[in-house]
């Protein structure tokens, strides 16, 4: 490291006559992409000539800004853009993640994260900075789409804080904005699941049937094998997910859980393994080749064509998971019970994102309500 010594820095001013402003020069270490450390000259507008009257006033802001330098409190920032570093976040971070948390990660990264700050120092992107860009985003974007940029950057900026490059996370201190316009998430009742299930064609039935039931997630129905199953304790075991080409690990460790079967989802499997497909990878649900599924493919060429008969909403496979969380929670089941069935890391997770309130459960829910704040009030029949 380049030694260290007081400096004054030089003041001067640039501009024409009436549009001048006071620019502020010094040297400062820095650390270059390789990981040296070299020293640079850098420069600051410190504002206009019309605000800073005075070339003391202008040394003082000066001053100001070498004081954390000359007593050697301010470590050498990285040079390193934040583009670069993305570059070199892919390729040494992201192979360690599940293959659909990996795609997840990066399409945020491209489609938003480096369009705005590629050209930035890792350095030079602030809280405010990102606060401003996420409130510009919630004109177009939905609140679930900016919770995921913001947590693609705070992971990313969690490496390069690991690495030595920055000494802050700029993502930690961000507020999402608000926006009411929230579509709701879709779930499916049980008279909805049933007129799926009839409509649907075997593999495609049985498959719906296990999610219907069990909640699985349908990379987990994609990996699950016949050595999975075990019909003599009538248990299903999941152990591995596949997508989009490669098997892997279930999400979490609460992820690869024992779900017991009931009766008719064992005979139901019962027959599939007689009658269903062969699979030289032993696959309880393979296509035509006796390969795996792709999500996205299945989902256009046989959900949603049922869906839009039904006159259902076009949604994805995750809604046969809310639509067990749901059922599960009307059936007054603890919430520890859907957490373990749908294999969430917390019970927070399942109450949040996956059960949805009913209608009727709320209206009946209200009237309990009523009866309790006014008990003495009369009670009215409909004809009254």
């Amino acid at each position: 490291m380049a030694r260290r010594r007081y400096q004054e820095g030089c003041l001067f001013t640039r501009g024409r006559a009436g549009r001048k402003v006071w620019v502020a020069r010094w040297r400062e270490d820095v650390i270059r992409p390789d990981g040296a450390i070299k020293r640079t000259m850098r420069s600051q507008v410190l504002g206009s000539v019309s605000d800073i009257p005075t070339k003391r006033e202008a040394r003082r802001q000066l001053n100001s800004l070498l004081r954390p330098i000359n007593q050697g409190l301010r470590k050498p920032q990285a040079t390193m853009t934040f583009g670069d570093f993305a570059r070199k976040w892919e390729e040494a971070v992201l192979p360690t993640y599940r293959a659909s948390t990996r795609k997840f990660y990066k399409d945020i990264l491209h489609r938003h994260l480096v369009v705005k700050f590629a050209s930035y120092r890792l350095c030079d992107i602030h809280t405010p900075d990102v606060q401003m860009y996420l409130n510009q985003k919630a004109e177009r974007y939905a609140p679930s789409v900016l919770y995921h940029i913001r947590a693609t950057l705070s992971r990313t900026y969690a490496s390069a804080k690991e690495c030595g490059y920055v000494e802050s996370n700029p993502a930690h201190g961000v507020r999402l904005p608000q926006k009411t316009t929230i579509q709701p998430k879709i779930t499916f009742e049980p008279p909805q699941v049933e007129k799926i299930h009839e409509k649907l064609k075997e593999p495609h039935r049985t498959l719906v049937l296990v999610a219907a039931v069990t909640g699985m997630r349908i990379s987990e129905l994609f990996g699950l094998k016949w050595s999975d199953v075990d019909f003599e304790r009538r248990l299903l075991r999941v152990r591995r997910t596949y997508y989009r080409g490669s098997f892997g690990l279930p999400k979490n460790q609460t992820s690869e859980r024992v779900i017991p079967i009931s009766p008719g989802l064992e005979h139901a499997l019962q027959r599939h393994k007689t009658q269903g497909r062969q699979s030289s990878m032993d696959l309880v649900f393979p296509n035509d080749a006796g390969n795996p599924y792709e999500d996205g493919n299945l989902l256009h060429r046989v959900l949603h064509p049922v869906l839009a008969t039904l006159g259902l909403p076009k949604t994805g496979w995750r809604a046969f998971r809310r639509s067990v969380a749901t059922a599960l929670s009307e059936m007054k089941e603890p919430v520890r019970t859907a957490q373990q069935v749908l294999g969430h890391s917390s019970p927070l997770t399942t109450l949040a994102f996956y059960v949805q309130s009913v209608e009727e459960s709320q209206r009946q829910a209200i009237s309990k309500l009523e009866q309790v704040m006014f008990p003495n009030v009369p009670k009215f029949d409909e004809g009254s």
